[in-house]
């Protein structure tokens, strides 16, 4: 069966390797481009926590600081938005952080964070400007943006072809499975899609990585299924036990 993979090319790998252990044949479809910045500075001084949402996150900052400024990192609190988020800030930084919710969202994150915090505290967050509001509006915060996440100038090309790979599993009664893994992944894909694509995807199977996601691809008329956990590996459990036995 194939399975699309919407999000970079440069974190698609670990995701497609998992499909093809377990019998699927992954298509890479990136509907996001990851730049990093290299001209940015920040002094880490300013701020007793700093929050990732992404493991694009945490390599972005890794990137711009020095190594006095990445020891100072170590001493603040550190807050992360899921598991793989987590693990990446301990890789490039050797700690794990202080507050990771159980549900991967920057809602409960926030819930967590205002159970602990005295409400002077300033925090950093290094991320994209495609962001969202939810920890900028509710905390004293500084957006620092380490990287972009622009859209690859071959994607409607790559939609063409996707079409003529339905239309081939179609003709064998087969279905393909789409999955994003962001909001952003779902809304370049989505936005791209003509009317012959918008068609041939109403029979095939959505997989989203969570609730935000979901809620993006319901935007365009479609819906999704979300795994308990969401990561991608929550997500292959889905594809294994809830859409292959279909």
């Amino acid at each position: 069966m194939k399975v699309v993979i919407t999000r970079p090319k440069e974190r698609s790998g670990y995701f497609a390797k998992l499909l093809e252990d377990n019998g699927f044949e992954p298509i890479l479809i990136p509907t996001l481009e990851l730049i990093y910045k290299t001209d940015v500075k920040i002094d880490v001084d300013n701020y007793g926590w700093i929050l990732f949402t992404s493991p694009s996150g945490v390599k972005g900052l890794y990137n711009i600081i020095d190594d006095k400024e990445k020891e100072k990192v170590k001493n603040k609190k550190i807050g992360a938005i899921g598991i793989k988020t987590a693990k990446a800030f301990e890789k490039y930084f050797g700690k794990y952080p202080d507050v990771v919710p159980k549900e991967y969202t920057a809602e409960r994150l926030l819930e967590e964070l205002k159970k602990i915090i005295n409400g002077n505290e300033r925090f950093l967050i290094p991320t994209t400007p495609s962001t969202r509001d939810v920890l900028k509006n509710n905390l004293n915060v500084d957006l620092l943006f380490v990287y972009t996440s622009e859209e690859p100038k071959d994607i409607k090309e790559k939609l063409e072809k996707l079409k003529e790979i339905i239309k081939e599993e179609n003709r064998k009664d087969k279905k393909i499975i789409l999955t994003f893994t962001s909001g952003l992944t779902a809304r370049n894909f989505f936005k791209n899609v003509d009317n012959e694509l918008k068609e041939l995807l109403k029979n095939q199977h959505i997989v989203a990585i969570g609730p935000i996601t979901k809620k993006e691809i319901n935007k365009f008329g479609f819906d999704a299924l979300t795994p308990k956990e969401y990561t991608i590996e929550g997500m292959l459990e889905v594809i294994k036990n809830k859409l292959v036995k279909e």
